[in-house]
């Protein structure tokens, strides 16, 4: 017995489909929605450090601007410091972690380590962890090394430990070297140090 084929449809011909079809289109809509009020309540949110950054001569939108920017901001980390202790929501303190992710931010190491220990994992991740995690690995020194091994092997921190293994990497220490043998048997680091 044949089964009768539905009649294909090119890719125009089904866009052309939804534009018409008024449930698509209110689900759109009721998305499209949703993400202005969580941009407008993001920005309405970062307004306060904002406000500090632009008062030190700082003019950006959103802290996620420094991440990505070349230019040196060693002036304005005690700021972003103050902030990461904020209960901002997890994009916003992502955003500046992320941006304490320059050598600029070595002098912070005990208070970045102070926030990655501290910071939940949410459902087995965290996005302001894997930013912590983020920032640690640039500012880890072979001074520090030991730490940055305790952190990795403590699973507690769960796949943010990934990001932290560039510091080890990184690093000339010897004991650097001894904890990726060892690490290289943990399941959620182990493809990651193979790919090396």
């Amino acid at each position: 017995m044949k089964k009768d084929k539905k009649p294909v449809i090119s890719l125009a011909e089904l866009k052309a489909k939804l534009e018409i079809n008024p449930e698509f289109i209110a689900q759109r809509k009721a998305r499209e929605d949703e993400h202005a009020r969580r941009s407008l309540a993001l920005q309405a949110e970062e307004e306060p450090i904002l406000e500090e950054l632009r008062a030190a001569g700082w003019n950006v939108k959103s802290v996620w601007e420094l991440v990505n920017t070349s230019a040196s901001y060693a002036s304005i980390i005690p700021i972003l410091l103050k902030h990461l202790k904020f209960p901002y929501s997890d994009n916003t303190r992502e955003g500046i972690a992320r941006a304490l992710a320059v050598p600029d931010s070595k002098f912070a190491w005990n208070t970045i380590v102070f926030e990655y220990r501290n910071t939940p994992l949410k459902g087995g991740a965290s996005l302001v962890k894997d930013g912590l995690a983020v920032a640690l690995a640039v500012i880890a020194t072979d001074e520090v090394i030991n730490t940055v091994i305790d952190l990795v092997k403590d699973t507690s921190h769960g796949t943010s430990r990934i990001l932290l293994l560039r510091a080890l990497k990184k690093s000339r220490s010897s004991a650097a070297k001894n904890a990726l043998v060892e690490l290289s048997s943990d399941p959620d680091l182990a493809k990651e140090i193979a790919s090396w």
